[in-house]
């Protein structure tokens, strides 16, 4: 399971590619995407994270986790100027191993 984008680019002044962390009343945002399962049964997957990393690839061990149904989400309410570390399993009634991780700063 690979993670393919982490999060929103946006064009800069200069037409440079920039991140961006959008921030709201509640946080701000990361939008997650990743190459789907090609398996049967799938039902979803699990995104973890958290401001701290497991450092132990296909670990699952962080502070959150919310359940998405297709291949992408937002997680919100995240501190803005903070180092966030993301992974993501596959559900199919038994967890998969984490993907590899990716981190952004919100």
């Amino acid at each position: 399971l690979t993670l393919v984008l982490l999060f929103l680019t946006g064009c800069g002044a200069d037409g440079e590619q920039q991140p961006l962390s959008p921030v709201s009343g509640n946080g701000a945002l990361v939008s997650l995407v990743w190459d789907s399962v090609n398996e049967p049964g799938i039902v979803g997957y699990y995104i973890h994270y958290g401001k701290q990393s497991p450092n132990a690839p296909g670990s699952c061990e962080y502070d959150q986790t919310i359940f998405v149904l297709s291949p992408q989400g937002i997680v919100t309410g995240l501190d803005p100027g903070s180092m966030y570390y993301f992974a993501v399993n596959a559900y199919n009634g038994a967890l998969g191993p984490c993907s590899t991780e990716v981190q952004t700063q919100t």
